[in-house]
């Protein structure tokens, strides 16, 4: 009965869910036809901005800047033969709705790309520069010369041109072959580079070695270079009035460029003292850390202060920012000590963060957190809060210092204790973790990474043992002590909770062992893939495969809280909570060594104006082995349908999945969950 009862109220969420899904994907602001290959719903979100206006106020040009944004849409997809047509709605229609005609015409490739005339630089360097995409588009068409004419003379050809782009077309128009004339003409160099200075005539050796030698290929900005490179020297030694002014002389016969650099120093500033107005949390020593390369009588530097400002406003403690400089009289020597005014206006840093949520296992479940992100005005990070459920509580406590260890490095240290009833076993644990953590941009990656060490003491209990292994399992307190290291990669955006587009990646390692003073001993390692694709509006598809392996020393088992486990809404979805994996005689579940778990997820957002609401399916298969480094155990299957709504920490999620293999002794090929937050 009660799962009957059960299986109604899914059914009918799910419908009132697509019904409203279906009255909020009806509010359309135009009729489109002829759209064959590019969807109406696109379009119609391309004209959006002029088709409300036209709703607004009703005037036709409106409709002639909606059928124009449809049309550069069609053309930025490769329709560059697109025709839109835009007409105001007919007296007898119902809803009053502008009509829009569309004739795509066929989508064009980019042929061969030849080349002819004085070219200069290899084929394939006009070609990146030239940059057409698979796709013809009438912007590639128009931009592309003016693209290689930059180029050319950012290499020294000074006088460059190009022809515009020549076409030839196949008989079914829907092929371009691009043919395109350079001429490169004589590519010119700096015959000399002279200064003028007035002021400190002292520093003019120094002026003279940032001056390009003679040789130097020579280019559009190369003299406004010159200017900056020598104005944000004298900067940076405190000549913060300096003036600097470049003009060039080109010879066209014989390819030279002479530059000439006007300057005049003024007088040099130092910094007399440093005062703060606004940062009422702030302490004036986190202040003077940030603003170490400022100290009373050195030079104002402007590198130092633009760092300063820089560091202050990436610490996110901020809402502004600013600095002011204040000139005092001048000393005798000429200088002219300035008070450096900062002008501050902090962020909110203290919060309490209040969750509910639901979970298939845990059911109602909620916690209470406190923030402060400037403890003790010093940009500390401190976080204290408890959780609940129906199967268990908790409590956690941590404080991370992002400055101690330099930039880019984060100490950390956390405290938690639990208590939870898992489907086969009792846990409690109490745990410190001491972490390290440090973020470093290489020179091969743009994406940056960050390598974490940790030490982990863990003191932890296991009780009401439904499932224990002959001879092994024994209910009682136990010690693992951990080192570890994990390397990770994350280019997820917009958001890492939300992403709809980038890959996650990360491998890492731990060993437990008694000379840090565990008394259970195992090596673990683990890696984790996630990738998001976003290869239209309404879609955005997702992949995550996650692997870890638990080798004890004494060749034995672990104590079952040290186990792998699989099933629930986090991972293989037709099956409850760790009810996938081994099992002993009585077929409850006693967990592995080894587990290793697939996802493939396709999200459709289909209706343009609610993104938030989403249609999810998705495929997840997973294993548990009894052994460490073996994946010899039976894989579990799940094919599911969910719906989302997504909010700013994450969606509410109602998912439901269907086992087409072996059950493996679960009691049901299927299971529902309704949870907050992605499943991976």
């Amino acid at each position: 009965m009660m799962e009957h009862l059960l299986k109604s109220l899914v059914l009918r969420t799910f419908g009132l869910l697509g019904m409203l899904f279906l009255m909020t994907g009806c509010d359309s602001q135009a009729r489109i036809t002829g759209a064959q290959q590019v969807s109406a719903a696109q379009l119609e979100e391309a004209a959006r901005r002029p088709l409300t206006s036209w709703q607004q106020q009703q005037r036709n040009a409106d409709l002639v800047d909606a059928a124009a944004a449809m049309h550069d849409r069609l053309d930025a997809l490769g329709y560059v033969w697109a025709v839109v047509d835009g007409l105001p709605p007919e007296a007898d229609d119902e809803p009053a709705l502008p009509r829009f005609t569309v004739h795509e015409g066929p989508r064009v490739k980019v042929g061969d790309i030849t080349w002819s005339g004085d070219l200069a630089l290899s084929r394939e360097a006009l070609t990146e520069l030239a940059h057409f995409g698979l796709w013809l588009t009438t912007a590639d068409i128009d931009e592309a010369p003016k693209r290689i004419v930059r180029g050319l003379r950012q290499a020294g050809h000074l006088l460059a041109t190009v022809a515009p782009v020549d076409m030839q077309w196949n008989a079914a128009r829907d092929v371009a072959q691009i043919q395109l004339t350079v001429n490169a003409g004589l590519r010119f160099k700096v015959a000399e580079e002279n200064i003028e200075m007035t002021g400190e005539q002292r520093l003019r050796p120094q002026v003279v070695a940032l001056l390009d030698a003679p040789g130097t290929i020579a280019h559009p900005r190369l003299a406004s270079e010159v200017a900056a490179r020598i104005r944000g020297f004298l900067f940076n030694l405190g000549y913060r009035q300096a003036t600097v002014e470049s003009t060039t002389q080109v010879d066209e016969t014989h390819a030279t460029m002479v530059v000439t650099v006007v300057i005049n120093t003024g007088t040099r500033q130092t910094v007399s003292g440093i005062s703060i107005v606004g940062g009422r949390r702030t302490s004036r020593a986190f202040i003077e850390r940030e603003m170490r390369d400022l100290a009373p009588g050195q030079p104002l530097s402007q590198a130092a202060l633009d760092r300063a400002m820089s560091s202050l406003a990436l610490t996110g403690l901020y809402r502004r920012v600013q600095s002011e400089v204040i000139p005092g009289p001048p000393t005798p020597d000429g200088s002219v000590p300035t008070e450096v005014r900062l002008l501050l206006k902090e962020n909110p840093t203290q919060r309490v963060d209040l969750s509910v949520g639901y979970g298939s296992y845990e059911q109602v479940r909620g916690g209470v957190e406190y923030v402060d992100e400037h403890l003790f005005g010093r940009g500390l990070r401190f976080n204290t809060g408890v959780n609940a459920s129906f199967k268990g509580w908790g409590y956690d406590a941590g404080i991370q210092d992002p400055y101690l260890l330099g930039p880019g490095r984060r100490v950390g240290l956390d405290v938690e204790y639990s208590e939870r009833e898992e489907p086969s076993f009792s846990h409690h644990e109490t745990s410190a973790t001491l972490s390290v953590s440090q973020k470093a941009q290489p020179r091969f990656d743009p994406v940056p990474y960050q390598v974490r060490s940790t030490y982990t003491f863990k003191r932890a209990e296991d009780f009401d043992i439904g499932a224990p292994l002959p001879g092994q399992e024994q209910a009682g307190e136990y010690t693992t002590s951990a080192i570890g290291l994990n390397l990770s990669r994350d280019s997820r955006r917009p958001k890492i909770i939300d992403p709809d587009s980038g890959t996650y990646a990360q491998v890492g390692s731990q060993l437990s062992a008694k000379p840090l003073g565990a008394e259970v001993e195992f090596i673990e390692l683990s890696a984790s893939y996630f990738a998001a694709v976003n290869p239209a509006p309404w879609l955005v598809a997702t992949i995550n495969v996650a692997a870890i392996t638990r080798d004890p020393y004494n060749g034995e088992s672990l104590p079952i809280g040290e186990r792998l486990f699989l099933g629930g809404e986090d991972t293989v979805r037709s099956f409850t909570k760790d009810d996938l994996g081994p099992r002993d005689a009585d077929g409850t579940p006693i967990g592995g060594l080894t587990r290793a778990v697939g996802n493939f997820e396709l999200r459709w957002r289909l209706f343009a104006e609610h993104r938030a609401f989403e249609i999810a399916t998705f495929y997840d298969l997973g294993s548990v082995s009894e052994d460490p480094w073996n994946l010899n155990g039976s894989v579990g299957q799940a094919l599911g349908l969910g719906l989302r709504y997504r909010t700013p920490v994450g969606p509410i999620r109602l998912d439901g999945a269907y086992n087409p293999g072996d059950r493996l002794g679960a009691d049901h090929p299927y299971a529902i969950h309704l949870a907050v937050g992605f499943a991976f």
